[in-house]
């Protein structure tokens, strides 16, 4: 009887230690599968951070070609107003009389505005991408109210030479 005690319990043991083997390699198994889909997901993370920071540097790109453009197409036409300013300039110097004092008048209310578009070209040098397009409008208003004073100025210099 002793000896079938030993055997029950050998069995027994075996049996548990079976299970026990059972237990611990499915439990490796899924600490396996849970490591290989951390590791998978971790690889996945980073390629979507990857392709947003790409993505992120070539629409950044796209904005600042885009900001030099209006901008040199800003500058250009402040350039052709310069030219102009600078040609009227030189026709109201020659005026006389009641003539001279109102192109001396626009003279100064260019000169003014001129000044107001020196600085707004300035602000979309300093702006940041977030603000650049407000500093944009205003250059362009500024701009527009120059070339108004410009218009201003050659009529009255016409109705100079028309009397």
């Amino acid at each position: 009887m002793k000896w079938v005690t030993w055997a029950f319990a050998a069995a027994v043991a075996s049996a548990s230690a079976g299970c026990s083997n059972k237990a611990e390699q499915a439990q490796h198994e899924a600490d396996v599968s849970v490591a290989e889909a951390n590791k998978e997901a971790r690889e996945a993370r980073e390629a979507a951070a990857k392709a947003a920071a790409a993505q992120k540097a070539a629409v950044e790109e796209t904005a600042r070609a885009a900001r030099n453009e209006a901008r040199a197409k800003l500058q250009k036409d402040v350039e052709a107003a310069d030219r102009k300013i600078t040609y009227l300039k030189e026709k109201a110097a020659k005026a006389t009389g009641a003539a001279k004092k109102n192109a001396e008048a626009a003279v100064a209310e260019l000169e003014k505005r001129r000044t107001a578009v020196s600085a707004d070209m300035a602000k979309l040098d300093a702006e940041a991408a977030s603000t650049w397009d407000a500093a944009k409008a205003s250059a362009e208003r500024s701009l527009a109210s120059l070339n108004q004073a410009v218009d201003n100025l050659e009529t009255t210099i016409a109705g100079k030479a028309a009397r």
